[in-house]
């Protein structure tokens, strides 16, 4: 049975931290495939940010790999997305295979409040990543699995990694100052292309 992981954000833009999360997430499970869904805009976003189409272009030249897979299945369903209907959508696509959700320790210590979480964990393994050597946010992790979600070890994975000190935020701050680290040279010449981020 293959394994294939749902890895979603807003990408914007997408840079090597995110690449890295997911290549130290796939590790930890194992899996085959990587699906990355570049969100809809959220209403509440700036409008200095990329379209959700300079979105996906730009992941698609950062996960190049024949490993990944970029999906705009959020994009074209439009309207706010839940990842409920994501993991639906998914499942459809590879009914045989058995899905991972990737999330960050932040987006995980809120789990309990996302769109019918309960029928999310029972449809996929969650795939967290621990952003810190704090033996304490493990165990604080480990705590909230157990205690507020209810979920076994078996539903979980904690994925301890190295953190990558970098944001999107970051990136889209140091481009207003013609500074493009952590993005490679193909989403620089991009952005610099559309005139993004200014």
């Amino acid at each position: 049975m293959k394994k294939i992981a749902i890895y979603g954000g807003s990408f914007d833009p997408p840079h090597e931290g995110h690449k890295l999360l997911a290549l130290n997430l796939a590790k930890s499970c194992g899996a085959d495939k990587v699906i990355v869904i570049p969100t809809a805009m959220s209403p509440f976003k700036s409008t200095s940010g990329a379209t959700s189409a300079q979105r996906y272009d730009m992941c698609k030249l950062v996960f190049k790999e024949p490993f990944f897979e970029v999906s705009d299945i959020e994009i074209t369903r439009g309207g706010k997305s839940y990842t409920i209907d994501t993991v639906n959508s998914v499942k459809k696509l590879y009914p045989d295979s058995e899905l991972y959700l990737f999330m960050g320790d932040d987006m995980f210590l809120s789990f309990n409040k996302w769109y019918k979480y309960e029928e999310i964990a029972s449809k996929c393994v969650i795939v967290a990543a621990c952003r810190t050597q704090r033996l304490e946010e493990l165990q604080n992790m480990k705590a909230f699995a157990r205690n507020v979600l209810r979920m076994n070890e078996e539903r979980v994975i904690f994925c301890e990694s190295v953190p990558v000190e970098i944001s999107s935020t970051t990136v889209r701050e140091n481009v207003k100052n013609n500074c493009f680290d952590y993005i490679g040279a193909e989403v620089a010449e991009y952005i610099k292309a559309k005139g993004l981020y200014l």
